[in-house]
């Protein structure tokens, strides 16, 4: 699922994402000219019972999958993790000061390439507080029955965020959480 307002920017996400080694429906919300809805929570919720599939990934539209085997490493991982726990490539673990990630990320003024967070993750995955907004997922039944809070997030930041710490405290004594992947 993707909500975007960038349409060439959509359409390298889509050339990108179908390159990937296993298929996968895209759900594009169209919100060229911040039109259509005043949040990303809001255009999501909008959408969730239009998916069919046993998971759900949240991306933004500028997120390049370097390699072929992407999406279906996030797919193993998605099977790993209990119904109400949340997944995603960039996570903050409360007690470590610094994001948690392997991603990288092109500098707008430089345009090097360097790491997107200050901590390499370590080993395939770990559990943070926390996801980053810019590729997460989980159980889509999770979503359908916890979804993004319009009223706290009324904006286009912070919903995977509110997302984690809802789960953690609907969660916390089943091991509900959020974890960062490579």
């Amino acid at each position: 699922m993707c909500c975007y307002n960038n349409e060439k920017m959509f359409h390298d996400f889509l050339d990108n994402i179908h390159s990937q080694s296993v298929p996968c429906e895209v759900i594009g919300i169209n919100n060229c000219g911040n039109k259509n809805f005043n949040s990303c929570a809001a255009a999501y919720n909008s959408v969730i019972n239009q998916v069919k599939t046993k998971y759900v990934i949240y991306s933004h539209q500028d997120i390049v999958l370097q390699s072929p085997d992407c999406l279906k490493k996030f797919l193993s991982y998605l099977e790993r993790i209990n119904a109400h726990d949340i997944l995603g490539v960039a996570g903050v673990k409360f007690d470590t000061g610094g994001t948690i990630t392997n991603i990288k990320h092109v500098w707008k003024h430089s345009g090097e390439i360097g790491f997107a967070g200050n901590i390499r993750l370590e080993g395939d995955f770990m559990e943070c507080d926390t996801l980053d907004e810019c590729f997460f997922g989980g159980h889509t039944e999770h979503f359908r029955s916890f979804p993004f809070n319009e009223r706290l997030c009324y904006n286009w930041h912070l919903y995977a965020v509110e997302a984690c710490l809802n789960t953690k405290s609907n969660y916390l004594c089943t091991g509900g959480g959020a974890f960062s992947v490579i």
